[in-house]
């Protein structure tokens, strides 16, 4: 049976083999993950900070003026004006979501395998960053569809609840291991194994995800600094010994 400690010792030798590797890596998958978010976050804050900025500098009456100007510009538009925007800004939008989600599912989803396949080796020896390509070179539609499937699933769930979202996410938490470990393997047995392989254990990793949150509040502390150059890494090394321990568990 699996320990924290050991994990975590595991993890830590392999960062100090395959160190500034890992940082890539990490990053890599944090941008795949979450960037359009930040993103979009950032946009939102940088609004935010430049309307308080106006009105800190004294420039109050002159935004009040522009708004207006902009109020008595839409309403001299017709009816028909306003919906033919409407319709083109609704256009525009969906197909930038639409492209968002197709470079998700064929570019990010295999990177995302070969992410996990640099992580496995990392754990075991040496990663190397052509292992990136692996969820392309290896059966990458069968990639696809996993991830993209998991995905879905997991989605799905979390619109009943918030738990049983959590939960089924902790299920297929080795799905990407499990195909970049196992290119012969089909979608059914992926699920199943990863199933198999999480009975027992859904609790206890959860437990190991929330030893790492004073590493996470100093990496909030320090601006994401110490994220980026070590917490982010130790987890994702650390996540590799949890697979390959529950992996030689059921040997």
């Amino acid at each position: 049976m699996w320990k924290r400690k050991e994990l975590k010792q595991d993890a830590k030798a392999a960062l100090k083999r395959n160190y500034w590797k890992t940082v890539l890596v990490a990053a890599i998958f944090t941008s795949l993950a979450g960037g359009m978010g930040v993103m979009s976050s950032t946009g939102a804050r940088g609004m935010a900070n430049a309307v308080s900025d106006t009105a800190q500098t004294g420039n109050a009456a002159v935004s009040m003026s522009y708004s207006s100007q902009i109020a008595d510009f839409v309403n001299s538009m017709s009816f028909g004006t306003l919906v033919s925007v409407a319709l083109i800004l609704c256009a525009f939008f969906a197909v930038v979501l639409v492209l968002a989600l197709l470079a998700k599912i064929f570019i990010a989803n295999p990177v995302e395998v070969g992410i996990f396949k640099y992580k496995i080796n990392a754990i075991n020896g040496t990663g190397r960053i052509s292992d990136l390509g692996e969820g392309f070179d290896v059966s990458y539609k069968r990639n696809v569809k996993v991830i993209f499937l998991r995905d879905l699933f997991i989605v799905l769930w979390s619109m009943l609840f918030v738990i049983p979202g959590i939960v089924k996410s902790y299920e297929y938490r080795m799905v990407p291991y499990i195909l970049a470990d196992n290119p012969d393997m089909d979608r059914k047995e992926v699920f199943k194994r990863s199933k198999n392989m999480m009975i027992g254990n859904k609790w206890r990793a959860f437990v190991l995800d929330l030893s790492f949150i004073l590493w996470d509040l100093l990496g909030l502390i320090t601006c994401g600094i110490v994220s980026l150059l070590y917490v982010e890494p130790y987890k994702h090394l650390t996540g590799a010994a949890l697979y390959e321990a529950i992996n030689a568990d059921m040997m």
